[in-house]
């Protein structure tokens, strides 16, 4: 698993709150425009052609990998895990471990910002939002409201502060923070950068993202996601989480020291709490086109900021990760990576074969490591 916890370092690395080296700390309360791209270079993943009806096809090796998630979950000391695998059509692989008698569904976090992505992409589709309408049309006051894109909010080059990182709001208990609370912390710590000049993540953007489709479609984002997602595609086992939920349905998360999770706080950022099976359903419609359009998906890979390092980007609402294929050669996967304290969560694609892993566990085991080596085993014995 060394190349799985190589992995499992980069995407810790890459959802860190530490601003990026290349991004100015000093405070901003204002620009005066949108600024050009001045961080390291970008990259674009080209999509092939996919297809998305079924074909009858056998598990491969299913006693192998049974074996081989049993082992690997022992060895992670996750206190649960859900783990699916499959190619672009047939069947979807799946086994879960460790589940309390009344949890059926997994948290996955920032693995849900894929979703709320689309959303947004869909209103594009439909020409009731462009990429370049400004923030300030739907919610005021934010610093440089005027000058942040919706693609800027979909691939975190707004310059804006994540809210969730704030101290003083933190030390206030598990409470989800409301919009107005998130603008007064962003005003409170000003622009990080000016919009458009470098990369930085925000949770608080995805939070503008989730208020404006509740405006334009006024209705509540979780049945927005209910209706243009989950009935759309028929997952049966996928719900956004809300603040009244009842959640004992949902794993809950298992952290080994004193850090307390609230799942519900994340909002838009991380909205979805679904089995694995679930989960890669949604992937495998979004890239064959059942959710977004080719070209819209397309758009999403096109241009790809670094993270934290030299190998993790990020799009509109997705993710590419540079790791070794099964031959240690170096490739590309597309995917999200998702954690928060007592939760990690990961799904990984690669984009030639269109062979799926997804991983979501509660404790801290490394669900990148272990999508990682299962989608290795899977890759071994199932035809692209």
């Amino acid at each position: 698993m060394v190349a799985g916890h190589t992995l499992f370092r980069i995407i810790l690395a890459a959802m860190s709150i530490a601003l990026p080296a290349n991004a100015s700390a000093e405070k901003l309360k204002s620009c005066s425009a949108e600024m050009a791209y001045v961080g390291p270079p970008t990259i674009s993943v080209v999509m092939p052609d996919v297809v998305s009806s079924p074909a009858e096809q056998t598990v491969p090796n299913s006693d192998g990998l049974s074996a081989l998630f049993a082992d690997m979950f022992t060895k992670s000391k996750a206190a649960s895990m859900s783990v699916g695998l499959a190619n672009q059509t047939g069947p979807i692989w799946s086994e879960t471990l460790g589940l309390e008698d009344a949890e059926k569904l997994h948290y996955w976090a920032s693995v849900g910002k894929s979703f709320t992505a689309v959303v947004i992409m869909q209103l594009i589709e439909d020409q009731r939002l462009s990429l370049d309408d400004k923030l300030s049309n739907w919610i005021d006051d934010v610093p440089n409201g005027d000058l942040i894109t919706i693609k800027m909010l979909l691939d975190h080059t707004s310059g804006l502060y994540s809210a969730n990182e704030d101290r003083t709001a933190a030390a206030k208990g598990e409470e989800p923070l409301s919009l107005e609370d998130n603008i007064k912390i962003l005003n409170r710590h000003g622009a990080l950068f000016c919009p458009g000049q470098y990369w930085r993540y925000s949770n608080t953007g995805y939070l503008f993202l989730g208020e404006i489709a509740k405006q334009i479609y006024r209705q509540p984002l979780s049945q927005i996601i209910q209706v243009q997602i989950i009935d759309r595609i028929g997952l049966k086992n996928t719900r956004m989480i809300i603040a009244d939920d009842d959640m004992s349905d949902i794993a809950k998360p298992r952290s080994p020291d004193d850090q307390k999770s609230d799942i519900r706080t994340p909002g838009p950022a991380g909205p979805i709490a679904a089995t694995s099976a679930d989960m890669i359903a949604f992937w495998r419609a979004f890239l064959a086109g059942d959710l977004v359009e080719a070209k819209t998906r397309d758009q999403m890979f096109a241009e790809l900021f670094p993270m934290f390092d030299k190998s993790t980007y990020y799009g509109l609402g997705v993710m590419a990760i540079q790791a070794p294929d099964s031959e240690g050669k170096p490739a590309i996967w597309v995917g999200h990576a998702g954690g928060m304290p007592g939760i990690r969560a990961f799904v990984m694609i690669d984009p030639v074969t269109l062979q799926y892993g997804a991983v979501a566990l509660t404790g801290d085991g490394p669900a990148s490591a272990v999508a990682y080596n299962m989608l290795q085993e899977w890759q071994k014995g199932s035809p692209p």
